[in-house]
């Protein structure tokens, strides 16, 4: 079996899952529950899109020696690692954007129909 058809079955029992939890949110709390999930599913993928080019260090400490080795790294790359490195960043951030919007659109919808039926 093919990689790409198990991230595929991955991704899709993901969004069932995703699906069922929303609509129960809707059933027992309304439709603030969907703004609310909307507006924590943005500040995640917010959280992921500002992390995506930090340093990676242990303990939290970053000393320019290690920013400098990092440097060197990566102009030490060739063009073709240093072109799959930027194609994969795209690729994580092209699916961040893709969950930003959901997030977006869910808390619009959300706290739209709460404004709706509530008001």
């Amino acid at each position: 079996m093919p990689a790409r058809s198990i991230l595929m079955a991955i991704a899709l029992s993901a969004w069932l899952v995703i699906g069922i939890l929303v609509f129960i949110t809707v059933a027992y709390v309304g439709f603030i529950g969907v703004g609310v999930v909307g507006l924590v599913l943005l500040f995640v993928c917010t959280l992921v899109e500002l992390d995506a080019d930090r340093p990676v260090g242990t303990g939290g400490v970053v000393t320019p020696g290690f920013l400098a080795r990092q440097v060197e790294v990566a102009a030490a790359q060739r063009p073709e690692e240093r072109a799959s490195s930027l194609a994969e960043r795209l690729l994580s951030l092209q699916s961040v954007r893709f969950y930003k919007y959901l997030g977006a659109a869910l808390a619009v919808f959300g706290i739209g129909g709460f404004l709706l039926f509530q008001v």
